[in-house]
């Protein structure tokens, strides 16, 4: 036990973390734990470990946890057992009877020890004096609008990734201890015994009206322009937390700050540590879309979940059911960024050409993995119910009719559910890749309405993302010229082997720049990576936005193609 007198700045306590299946010793175990030894006096951590837990049998890690904790099956060949892991923590604090612990949720991490203590050491008492972080943080700083361990570290000034791995998280817990115990000496509260009587006496009263206080000073984003621009969001220590762009300043990032809008846990997070703001002016706000993606490629920021892939592009072959990282004489299709709705169209034009609907086609055409596919008479019940639903296949149930030339059916279907689907907000910028643990459907899930949903979103989507790869091979070698709806200035861009290398105002009566001679196509795909597609990809969605709110947009391809008004606007619409 601590001495009643010990300075806390002097006392070694101990900063635990536990990474879990579940929320308790009854619903899960504990799958990952660190710990380390400090002093308030300094955000050092000494003797420190961690470890992997071996599961025991049986026990499942959900996709979830997966993700957070970035565990996978081939880190089992490096874990402890339960009884070894408790081991070594014990020895490690040369199993003193009664240990000053700092934990930052201690009510989580202390039923998993008190649960190893009962097993593996059932006739000792306890061994940890623990204190709550949390508990600490709500009542000095009873406004902040998140007190987690990512929120807390980042408000008082330390970095913290989205992965949930013990050793970062015990590192994180220190430097906080560091950080409140100075806190906790200016309201008086200098030893251990007097932080239990300090977190055991009541809590001041509430006001009424309770309102969140953010670290930024509302004056600071208050002042900023009335421009178009990008903003980055940064920590007290200078990390980046966010880019973002805007057609005013001023009013998106006063946005974020919103009570109605920061609302969510992960804005919330965000905003408890942004401590000041940087700001890069642009002509427009199409320029801001440009800029941010490129931005967030080069400095990935923490809370951009957008933008961030640096993988490939696919390139698929004309009955859409093969595919390649680069294209080549059979895989001549793309760019595309995923190939999920694409080999969904291919699997529907064969089921639609009379070939059996096979388990794997199945799966195929509902974009969902093989071991999860539909029932055959559900499918075949959702299949029916989507010929039905389109003028363009319905005659093909008829008896005697004539076949359906199905490559010149589907695309006016897809335009047709395309525009369907953003009527109905449903339609997203690009089709969805899957991940295999948390798939759009499970096995007993499906009956024939959802087949039929799911075979009209594939249609859709595929299609527009096949006239999309057709556009931004154009598009690589172009001059834009685009007026923004509010704005009197007239911008010209020139793209050159899908880079932006020149951006100027130009007259209102000034002819389109003349091109010089497409790059044979194949060349042109030959260029693409991830990076070309989705900055192209962007340019494209504000050239949209800009035609759909009243703009005036121009591209001009090679030497004789321009594309404009009604035309581009229809061109546009489908990709």
């Amino acid at each position: 036990m601590p001495s009643a007198s010990e300075s806390l700045s002097a006392l070694g306590v101990w900063v635990i973390d536990c990474q879990t299946t579940g929320a308790s010793p009854a619903h899960g175990v504990v799958l990952e734990i660190g710990w380390g030894l400090c002093t308030a006096g300094s955000p050092e951590v000494q003797r420190a470990e961690s470890h992997w837990v071996t599961l025991p049998p049986g026990e499942r890690v959900s996709s979830r946890v997966r993700q957070l904790t970035g565990f996978d099956e081939t880190l089992a060949t490096a874990s402890l057992e339960a009884a070894d892991v408790w081991q070594r923590l014990r020895a490690g604090m040369e199993h003193t009877a009664r240990a000053p612990a700092a934990i930052h949720f201690a009510q989580f991490e202390l039923a998993f020890l008190r649960d190893w203590a009962m097993r593996f050491e059932p006739d000792s008492a306890f061994p940890f004096d623990a204190v709550c972080l949390h508990a600490i943080a709500a009542r000095l700083h009873p406004d902040l609008p998140r007190q987690s361990l990512r929120a807390l570290a980042g408000f008082l000034g330390h970095g913290l990734d989205l992965t949930r791995r013990c050793s970062a998280h015990v590192e994180a817990t220190a430097f906080i201890w560091h950080r409140l115990a100075a806190q906790l000496a200016e309201q008086g509260v200098a030893t251990w015994d007097e932080l239990g009587r300090w977190l055991t006496a009541p809590k001041p009263p509430r006001p009424s009206s309770r309102k969140r206080r953010f670290p930024l000073p509302s004056a600071r984003y208050r002042s900023l322009p009335d421009a178009p621009g990008v903003y980055r969001f940064l920590r007290a220590n200078g990390d980046l937390l966010y880019v973002g762009k805007a057609a005013s300043l001023k009013k998106r990032v006063s946005g974020h700050f919103t009570a109605g809008i920061a609302t969510t846990p992960r804005a919330l997070e965000m905003l408890t540590q942004i401590h000041d703001i940087q700001i890069t002016e642009t002509a427009s706000a199409l320029e801001a879309a440009l800029l941010e993606n490129e931005e967030i490629k080069r400095q990935r920021p923490l809370y951009n979940l957008q933008l961030t892939n640096d993988g490939h592009c696919w390139f698929m072959n004309a009955q859409l059911d093969s595919f390649r990282p680069a294209p080549d004489a059979e895989h001549a299709l793309g760019p595309l960024p995923s190939t999920f709705s694409p080999r969904a169209v291919g699997a529907i034009r064969a089921l639609l050409s009379g070939v059996e609907a096979s388990r794997s086609l199945r799966a195929v055409a509902v974009e969902t993995w093989e071991r999860w596919a539909p029932d055959e008479a559900v499918f075949v019940d959702g299949f029916r119910r989507f010929i039905e639903r389109q003028p363009e296949l319905a005659g093909s149930l008829s008896p005697g009719a004539p076949p359906i030339d199905v490559r010149r059916a589907l695309p006016t279907i897809a335009r047709r559910l395309l525009t369907a689907l953003r009527g109905a907000g449903a339609a997203s910028d690009d089709a969805k890749a899957l991940d295999e643990d948390e798939p759009l459907a499970s096995a007993d899930s499906w009956d024939p309405e959802r087949v039929l949903r799911h075979l009209e979103r594939a249609v859709a989507h595929g299609h527009q993302l096949l006239a999309r790869a057709r556009w931004l091979c154009l598009l690589c070698d172009s001059a834009v010229v685009f007026r923004e709806p509010a704005s009197q200035r007239v911008r010209q861009l020139t793209i050159e082997r899908g880079q932006l290398v020149d951006a100027r105002d130009r007259g209102p009566d000034e002819p389109l720049p003349s091109r010089g001679a497409l790059r044979p196509l194949a060349e042109r795909r030959a260029t693409f990576d991830r990076s070309q597609y989705d900055r192209l990809r962007t340019l494209t969605t504000e050239l949209k936005r800009i035609q759909r709110d009243g703009g005036i947009v121009a591209v001009q391809v090679g030497r004789r193609r321009r594309f404009a008004g009604a035309e581009l606007a229809r061109l546009l619409v489908a990709v």
